[in-house]
């Protein structure tokens, strides 16, 4: 799977006739893991819950379920793990109408699984031109739906490319990424290769990063030879690195510091009604042992670079293994499949 056109040229998601006039992209497709990083570091720590809490509930955007999943949820959680969507804006969220997000970019689309025994949790990435069905509009790029739907299709056609329902979804934009990575003091990475970018310099090993560093560091692709797959890496890189950050005794141990973190952070969450801090807190304590290294990231399972039929350049999707992966979503079995997934896809 790698190649060597740029996958940004490749995920160009929306509809010819949608796009809008092409100006100098910042990015923005910021990894919204960093939500749930803050539950288990932060939330589960019993002396700060009721301040950081209320600070959360105070500062996060809540949307309705109708917002988020076109209509009212049931309450009812079912079998099989909880399943919590992670989408990167590409748009600063407080310039998009989320009562029609049509044509809202996201060009990070993640998937949690956070299995009911409180073990390992699961991330996957889903490549943002994976070739799937969007209910109305026949095959398409699995991000078409934002343009097609907004986020109520978005979500239904990720759930069914899953094949199980979405319990929650979080989003965030680029400015809230800088903001927690700066209020921590810098966030220490271990990149796998050295390079440079826009007047910084990453070496190989451990790299010291603030807010606009990680920003770079996570989005470079051109100076890798397999291209957006190292960028994955880079980005799997940080988020581990993040997450060793928060839950150090440095930071717990600054109530100062947390709370800055998540007043800093959280007005740039869009979160569903039922992601409050209340829901956080019970999290959090459910799955109180787990570390950084209980973390495993994986890619959907895809089957290279293709072309659709009327031209556009897409990812395919591996259909025999996306049969067993959607199987390990419903048994709450994500673990197993990740570990006898053929190199997790990447």
């Amino acid at each position: 799977m790698t190649d060597n056109t740029t996958f940004d040229d490749l995920f160009d998601h929306q509809p010819e006739e949608q796009r809008p006039r092409k100006k100098k992209r910042v990015w923005r497709k910021v990894l919204v893991i960093l939500l749930i990083i803050v539950i288990l570091g932060v939330l589960g720590i019993g002396l700060y819950v009721w301040s950081v809490g209320r600070s959360f509930d105070k500062n996060a955007n809540q949307l309705s379920d109708e917002q988020v999943f076109g209509k009212q949820k049931s309450g009812d959680k079912g079998d099989g793990g909880t399943n919590i969507l992670l989408l990167g804006s590409d748009e600063p969220m407080d310039e998009v109408d989320v009562n029609d997000s049509r044509g809202l970019r996201s060009d990070t689309i993640m998937v949690m699984h956070l299995p009911d025994d409180g073990g390992n949790v699961q991330i996957m990435s889903i490549p943002r031109d994976t070739w799937v069905d969007v209910e109305g509009h026949g095959k398409s790029k699995i991000n078409s739906a934002l343009s097609y739907g907004g986020l109520p299709l978005a979500v239904s056609t990720i759930s069914d490319f899953i094949g199980t329902d979405l319990d929650h979804v979080a989003i965030i934009d680029f400015e809230g990424f800088k903001a927690l990575t700066d209020s921590l003091g810098g966030v220490t990475v271990n990149s796998e290769q050295s390079f440079e970018k826009n007047g910084y310099t990453f070496t190989k090993g451990e790299n010291v990063l603030d807010g606009d560093e990680a920003l770079t560091f996570v989005r470079e692709r051109k100076q890798f030879k397999d291209g957006d797959f190292q960028r994955a890496r880079n980005q799997q890189a940080f988020i581990r690195g993040l997450t060793n950050e928060i839950i150090s005794a440095d930071t717990l141990s600054n109530p100062g510091k947390i709370q800055d973190m998540v007043k800093n952070f959280a007005p740039y969450m869009y979160v569903d009604s039922g992601l409050d801090a209340k829901y956080i807190s019970a999290t959090a304590f459910d799955m109180r042992d787990v570390r950084p290294g209980d973390i495993e990231f994986f890619t959907a399972p895809v089957a290279g670079v293709g072309t659709s039929p009327d031209g556009q350049s897409i990812v395919n999707v591996d259909e025999e293994e996306l049969s067993k992966l959607q199987d390990a979503f419903k048994n709450d079995t994500v673990d197993d499949y990740v570990q006898n997934a053929p190199e997790a896809h990447l």
